[in-house]
């Protein structure tokens, strides 16, 4: 299920921006580089390019950033035109 990153509280959204900066980039909290990750993908957030997947019945991980385009089509459908929000 895809959650729009507006519903999300501004601590949730940052505790996930900061888990996939590091996870998918390598960038740690005493790095520069990740104030600057952190700016990238709240952009590619606002665009679309990236969505907040729940996956409720995998109990290791609960809510993830993925690229949009790694979904299938009806996942996508879901997520709708970021361009209305």
């Amino acid at each position: 299920m895809i959650i729009p990153w507006q519903e999300l509280s501004a601590d949730a959204l940052a505790a996930l921006v900061d888990e996939y900066c590091i996870r998918e980039n390598g960038c740690s909290d005493l790095e520069e580089p990740l104030l600057e990750c952190r700016e990238q993908i709240q952009h590619q957030l606002r665009r679309g390019n990236l969505v907040i997947l729940y996956t409720p019945n995998n109990p290791n991980q609960v809510a993830s950033l993925v690229p949009a385009d790694r979904l299938d089509e009806r996942e996508l459908e879901a997520v709708g035109d970021p361009s209305d929000q």
